[in-house]
């Protein structure tokens, strides 16, 4: 053969072996990928402090006896409560009691109602729980009553005046005022909760008439103007589930401050607890002190040796990764790769747990940006772990090209917490007339993404492949990943 044809030859089999190369990884080993901020040092190490459960003291009730005590928000659970014979969503329940809040800190955080045992922390809110959801400042608290599904879907309402963003009053008062409620579920049609908050010395607030309409009208609509709250419940969620074997306080699971509050004269099922003496209630990490390392932002995700989320033997990738802090990611060298390429991975992939506001990403994206996540500085093709409370986490397809332009679908699979799925991304660039597409599959739902004219041309610069952070500002995803095929130059 002459010189020039065996150079053209040995090229167009390059270019097909270029093309098609996957490359699979089980992790039995270190593979050696890059790491970019993936493991944070915390600058300050965070205290935290639990000591709650039975009280002596007077606080929420007008009798000696009570729970609660001081309780800090952290990823680690802690709780008291009651076992109780299980609930769900197909049953009728309801509970009711005082509380009474004597000091709040910012960041605090503190869940009271029907919850399942088995929390695996780090979700913020409990996992598969129907009560009161108490949030803090140092001048007083807000509350909202929310029902969270054992596939993490949440709906609920405020109680107290809320805008996102916008609106954040703290009406409830940390001065020892006693509050009371009564929270109802009915099980009827797609099940239906109410709640109801009174205090007797709670005044009516002087609405100033310069707020701005949409916080007038969520003045008057919210406590203490109303008093009676009435939710229904997501279609589809009650098929979806949720089972409550504990009654009590749980804190919320997500690093943050502490608050000294106290709960008396609690009604429910058919007990009813006036706390004269120790009920002797489950405790878990109620009275203890440690520092807390997985604060907000410190991400703490790569090669994982001991653990097997994921995968049959140990050895996988993944960890928590913050939606706060510094960009990171976890990546092999794959590149150069491009849209014109196709481009292949599967896996297998467990979502152990995550907090509301969290997300993360999956695939093919460019090294040279340090400081920004591709999904906004551009040039990833690949997965977008994350989605709406309503929904819980999307596992769908998401791409920005070299010019920033993004591209992603509005819904698609769900990924459920502690449920291990077999996944697929294809992106292929001669589908969608030419246009280029890309398909996720997790389990047995998929979801498809076709690239508009024009995208495709311009381009991508790929030379990494794996997982990385957002920015956007919110909570963590703990996630893993093994028994990974991928494509990569060769």
């Amino acid at each position: 053969m002459k010189p020039h044809l065996l150079l053209l030859s040995t090229a167009f089999l390059s270019l097909q072996s270029y093309a098609a190369g996957l490359k699979s990884e089980s992790f039995d080993r270190d593979p050696g990928w890059e790491g970019h901020n993936n493991h944070i040092v915390p600058k300050q190490v965070l205290k935290v402090t639990q000591d709650f459960g039975f009280s002596p003291t007077s606080i929420a009730g007008k009798s000696a006896g009570e729970i609660g005590g001081r309780i800090q928000r952290s990823t680690t659970p802690a709780s008291y409560a009651a076992e109780i014979p299980v609930k769900t969503l197909d049953d009728a329940f309801s509970a009711s009691g005082s509380f009474a809040i004597t000091k709040s800190e910012g960041g605090a955080g503190v869940f009271f109602g029907f919850f399942n045992s088995q929390q695996p922390g780090g979700s913020g809110r409990p996992i598969g729980s129907l009560g009161l959801d108490f949030d803090f400042e140092g001048k007083g608290g807000r509350l909202a009553t929310r029902l969270i599904t054992n596939t993490n879907k949440s709906c609920g309402t405020f109680v107290t005046p809320y805008l996102p963003g916008k609106y954040r009053t703290t009406p409830i008062k940390n001065d020892g005022t006693r509050y009371h409620w009564k929270l109802s579920y009915d099980p009827s049609g797609d099940g239906q909760f109410t709640f109801t908050l009174r205090s007797d010395n709670h005044p009516m607030p002087v609405i100033d008439p310069a707020l701005p309409a949409a916080s007038l009208a969520e003045e008057r609509a919210r406590f203490p103007t109303t008093s009676t709250f009435t939710v229904d419940l997501t279609p589809g969620f009650k098929k979806e589930g949720a089972t409550f074997d504990r009654f009590g306080i749980q804190n919320m699971m997500k690093s943050g401050g502490s608050v000294t509050m106290y709960f008396d004269d609690v009604v429910f099922g058919n007990r009813d607890e006036s706390f004269a003496q120790d009920p002797g209630w489950a405790a878990v990490g109620n009275r203890t002190t440690y520092e807390d390392r997985e604060v907000v932002g410190a991400h703490d995700f790569g090669f994982s040796a001991a653990t097997n989320h994921a995968g049959g033997k140990p050895g996988e990738v993944g960890g928590g990764l913050w939606r706060s802090g510094d960009y990171g990611y976890y990546a092999d060298r794959v590149g150069p790769l491009n849209l014109e390429h196709r481009l292949e991975s599967r896996g297998k992939v467990k979502l152990v747990t995550a907090g509301p506001d969290s997300d993360m990403h999956i695939g093919w994206f460019s090294s040279a940006t340090k400081d920004k996540s591709p999904d906004e500085a551009g040039n990833f093709i690949g997965i977008h772990v994350g989605g709406p409370t309503r929904i819980g986490h999307y596992f769908i397809p998401q791409l920005a090209t070299a010019d920033g332009t993004k591209g992603k679908v509005d819904q698609g699979p769900i990924i459920t917490p502690g449920k291990l799925y077999d996944w697929s991304l294809v992106y292929d660039p001669a589908a969608n007339s030419g246009n280029g597409e890309l398909r996720v599959t997790l389990g047995t739902e998929s979801a498809t993404l076709p690239l508009k004219p024009g995208q495709k041309k311009q381009g991508a610069t790929l030379d990494r492949f794996g997982l990385f952070t957002s920015q956007a500002g919110g909570q963590m995803v703990k996630i893993f990943l093994d028994d990974l095929q991928y494509t990569a130059a060769p």
